[in-house]
């Protein structure tokens, strides 16, 4: 929304400064005072077109549309888009339609007719929202149309009238008609079921059917130019002319219509008029001095022009939308006035009351502090405001109490009457007056930037200093509220909250509580009291608590508060309260609806002030608000529900979709770009929306008409879109189609092969895992061979071992053997030498048959059979089966041949064998010798070896 200007609140200004602007001010002019309702301008810049604007319409679907010189103009609240004819004519006249198309399904289509140099037509909206111009002209075989062009469209139950200045085209829905007259001619108008029409230089004249038929008694406007032809109270018709003044025709018979302004209207050329809904008034729109808004007995309620926010003072058209709010079509721009805003304000570009913080009526009197001053007019008179010399610079309060008009400034403190104000103590900043009783008289309480003063009555009876109040701390006390027990709750202008208790005659503090944080509150800045429904509220930290009676703090559960969506209190008249949002109040009455404002209060300083027994002040940063409580509610228009405008493809944004529900965009727009509006104007407007589907969480509050989604799946989506001016949710449905590999069968077949794959993937990992199995376990039979057979090597080696120790034991039992053969063959044959030495010796003496006996007995034993077989034995454990290889060898081998063979494979030398055989060395070497020959050896071959490889 287009606000005036703010001149700032200036509240460094020093005294002097402020008195000697204020002398100024006062010595050339008076502070413009009228209130009017709120005004927003709508540049060129902002609507991004031409600008002069020749005529305003609004569909039923609350769009606004004007007829611009650069095209047709369509308005959501949101965003402007302009719609060029085909020839990039200037658009003269607009008009919006429904027309019912008949079926089986009835349907409503949304015209918006429209004329220019050369053509008309109308555009239609299609599903997806974008406007389709259709030319009525083009079919039409008139040649007249090659020069006209169309000036006004009208509409009557019947038809629809394109008209020039020369020719009127009639269109039935189906069929154009043209209609000429004598002459040239203003614009038809549709009045009390009749169609008059002023002729150029002639009267009025009715259109019937196709003829022109005069008005009886209208020739006295032959010389006035007829600019609109009105309802009037009665039964009766007014007619504006643009410079002959007013006239009401009643019965055929024209008269004067006179009112405060005619000789204005007269001088300021009176161009557009419109009766406004519900209350009959007139707006009459001028080409000099912008628009008058005229009571239906024609009191003058508010005049706009540039003086007091108006863009240009040349108005070309006049509308009014369905909310009943004025549309202003001029030759620079296009202006809205809320004519249904139950508030009226007191705003300028201009303006010098700046930032507005206190109010009071006084003896009829209105005054208005600001950071610019207190300003003082008549209540209720349209006069301009004056500044009060020396009250220049910010104001905090003005408060009547026991008929004294008190002042909280920022230099001192004064009490204002007839005269001027007086200066009645020096406290400075005087945020609150609190009037309080004590058992002896009555007394005010003061909370300024130092702590808390008392006020009594002097003998005059007139508010005085008094006192300062004894151990309370030097602070910036900016609020005070005293609880029903008597004790008194502090705010500290920025940072604090205090409980305190006072002595009787308010001279000192008994008791002194500071609250501290997160012990006793959440936060300790921007603390507010408030009394309301009968007891004290504390807004701390976005939340509201009630003290119980030892001051503990704990929760207020009547006020519950979203902390996205945080709000203030403030208490008004017989039960009426507001809760205050950053950009709307909400105004709650017992016997009504709660009503939205669509206000921004001073920030941080938020003052609703009951000024009078039925009318609540608004503090502005640029002026200040009244509001009426016996407004009638009842007139207000429904809250309308925000509104899909578009859907488009993000990655190209002139591909647009459907707006009807249910749509499927195509699978390859995975991101889109949704557009919203609220068709509610000159209120600022917030948004928050959600995409169900992908989240379910609410966005924050936003003035964007837009939103952008990127990355989607393809699945069903329902997007909602809310407001601040209401709780009505507005929903689209729609779906993204799947890209092939994303329907349902790609994903079945899709499905199929994985689990084909997977369950190949299970029969190849068991294969390989049976392989791997058999792999390994024919790796452990392997292992466990190898380990088997390391372990019969193991106890081959030590089977071995063994062997070969029972084979040393044999051979040396063997080598033991043939040893003792050897001696004791030895012994045996020296025996025998000595035995035959003593025969000798003795002779006969050694009888023979001793001596033979023994020496029988001797040779028996040299080499006997016992010992010889004890030895082949034992030699056949060692040398396994060496004999009967030998003899297979050599089967004629003897049994001696066999010793020497034995002999011989334990390598027993010649000296060694002749013993143990009982033989001579010669007849070992002999019997080697045979040996040999037996066996086929030749010379050259080694015996031994031999013996040992059998």
């Amino acid at each position: 929304m287009n606000t005036p200007v703010d001149v700032g609140r200036g509240r460094g200004w020093t005294h002097f400064g402020g008195v000697f602007w204020l002398y100024l001010l006062s010595f050339f002019q008076g502070v413009f005072a009228q209130e009017t309702p709120p005004l927003t301008n709508y540049t060129s810049a902002v609507y991004n077109a031409h600008n002069q604007n020749w005529a305003v319409s609004q569909s039923s679907d609350q769009l606004l549309y004007v007829a611009n010189s650069d095209g047709l103009l369509e308005y959501d609240g949101a965003n402007w888009k302009v719609y060029p004819l085909p020839d990039h004519q200037i658009v003269r006249s607009v008009l919006c339609d429904d027309v019912v198309k008949t079926g089986k399904k009835p349907t409503v289509e949304h015209r918006i007719y429209v004329g220019g140099f050369a053509e008309f037509g109308y555009w239609l909206k299609g599903v997806d929202g974008e406007l389709t111009y259709h030319s009525l002209s083009k079919t039409a075989a008139f040649k007249s149309l090659k020069t006209e062009e169309i000036w006004h469209i009208l509409k009557t139950p019947d038809y629809i009238y394109f008209q020039s200045f020369s020719r009127i085209y009639r269109y039935d829905g189906h069929n154009l008609t043209e209609i000429k007259a004598f002459g040239n001619f203003m614009f038809l108008r549709y009045v009390r079921n009749r169609l008059l029409i002023q002729l150029i230089g002639h009267g009025l004249f009715e259109l019937k059917g196709e003829t022109f038929s005069p008005v009886p008694n209208t020739d006295v406007l032959s010389p006035s130019t007829v600019s609109s032809i009105l309802p009037f109270p009665g039964n009766r018709i007014l007619i504006t002319t643009t410079k002959n003044g007013l006239y009401i025709l009643e019965d055929d018979r024209l008269r004067p219509w006179t009112i405060g302004i005619s000789r204005e209207l007269q001088t300021n050329l009176l161009n557009q008029a419109i009766q406004l809904r519900p209350d009959s008034s007139y707006v009459f729109g001028t080409i000099q001095q912008g628009v008058y808004l005229v009571s239906a007995t024609g009191v003058l309620q508010h005049q706009f022009n540039q003086k007091n926010g108006l863009q240009n003072n040349t108005v070309l058209a006049l509308g009014q939308d369905n909310s009943h709010n004025l549309w202003i079509g001029l030759d620079k721009g296009i202006d809205l006035i809320k004519t249904s805003s139950p508030i009226v304000y007191s705003q300028a570009n201009d303006n010098p009351l700046g930032s507005t913080y206190a109010a009071a009526i006084w003896r009829g009197n209105f005054y208005v502090g600001s950071n610019n001053g207190v300003f003082v007019k008549k209540w209720g008179a349209k006069e301009p405001f004056k500044p009060i010399p020396g009250l220049g610079g910010q104001t905090w309060s003005l408060k009547v109490i026991d008929d004294q008009l008190l002042c909280g400034h920022n230099d001192a403190t004064f009490r204002i009457d007839k005269k001027g104000a007086r200066r009645i103590s020096d406290v400075t900043g005087g945020w609150v007056f609190l009037p309080l009783k004590t058992p002896t008289d009555s007394v005010i309480l003061q909370g300024a930037y130092n702590g808390l003063h008392v006020y009594r009555k002097n003998r005059q009876q007139e508010w005085s200093y008094s006192h300062s109040v004894k151990g309370i701390p030097p602070l910036p006390i900016r609020q005070i509220i005293q609880d029903q027990d008597g004790s008194f709750w502090l705010v500290h202008a920025y940072k604090g909250l205090y409980r305190t208790r006072l002595t009787v005659d308010l001279d000192s503090a008994l008791s002194w509580r500071d609250y501290k944080s997160p012990r006793d509150l959440p936060s300790e800045f921007s603390i507010e009291l408030t009394e309301w429904a009968g007891q004290l509220r504390i807004r701390a930290g976005s939340r509201f608590f009630v003290a119980d009676a030892a001051g503990n703090l704990k929760p207020d559960t009547t006020l519950p508060m979203d902390e996205e969506d945080a709000f203030k209190i403030r208490a008004g008249l017989a039960g009426d309260w507001f809760k205050l949002y950053k950009n709307r109040v909400l105004y709650y009455r017992r016997d009504a609806k709660p009503q939205s404002f669509d206000l921004s209060l001073v920030r941080n300083y938020e003052t609703i002030l009951p000024i009078s027994a039925n009318d609540y002040l608004f503090c502005l940063d640029n002026g200040y608000g009244l509001y009426n409580r016996l407004h009638d509610s009842l007139s207000l228009t429904a809250m309308p529900q925000p509104i899909i405008r578009k859907v488009a493809n993000w990655r190209n944004l002139t591909e647009v979709f459907s707006l009807l529900p249910k749509v499927v965009l195509p699978p390859d727009v995975r991101s889109i770009r949704i557009s919203y509006a609220l068709p509610v104007y000159g209120q600022n407007v917030q948004y928050r929306y959600r995409l169900s589907g992908l989240s379910d969480q609410w966005s924050e509050w936003t003035s964007q008409s837009s939103v952008e989604y990127t990355n989607l799946e393809a699945t069903s989506y329902t997007f909602e879109v809310r407001t601040n001016l209401s709780d009505r949710v507005t929903t689209y449905a729609f779906a993204v189609a799947p890209r092939w590999f994303e329907t349902w069968w790609a994903k079945t077949v899709f499905i199929i092969l994985v689990s084909l794959a997977l369950i190949g993937l299970i029969i190849y990992q068991e294969k390989r895992l049976v392989r791997h199995r058999q792999k390994l376990l024919a790796e452990q039979e392997e292992k466990l061979r190898q380990q088997r057979l390391s372990s019969e090597r193991k106890i081959i080696e030590l089977q071995n071992e063994k062997l070969q120790s029972e084979i040393k034991n044999k051979s040396q039992q063997l080598s033991n053997v043939a040893i003792n053969v050897v001696r004791k063959n030895e012994i045996l044959e020296e025996i025998r030498d000595e035995l035959k030495q003593v025969k000798d010796e003795m002779g006969q003496q050694f009888p023979n048959i001793h001596y033979q006996k023994l020496l029988n007995s001797i040779e028996r034993n040299v080499a006997g059979k016992e010992d010889w077989v004890l030895f082949e034995e034992n030699f056949d454990e060692v040398h396994e089966e060496f004999f009967k290889r030998l003899r297979a060898l050599c089967p004629s081998i003897t049994p001696t041949e066999l010793r020497l063979a034995a002999c011989l494979r334990m390598n027993l030398s010649t000296k060694e064998m002749a013993p143990a055989m009982g033989i001579s060395i010669r007849g070992v070497e002999i019997k080697r010798y045979r040996l040999r020959k037996k066996l086929g050896l030749d010379n050259h071959a080694n015996l031994v070896e031999f013996m040992m490889e059998v």
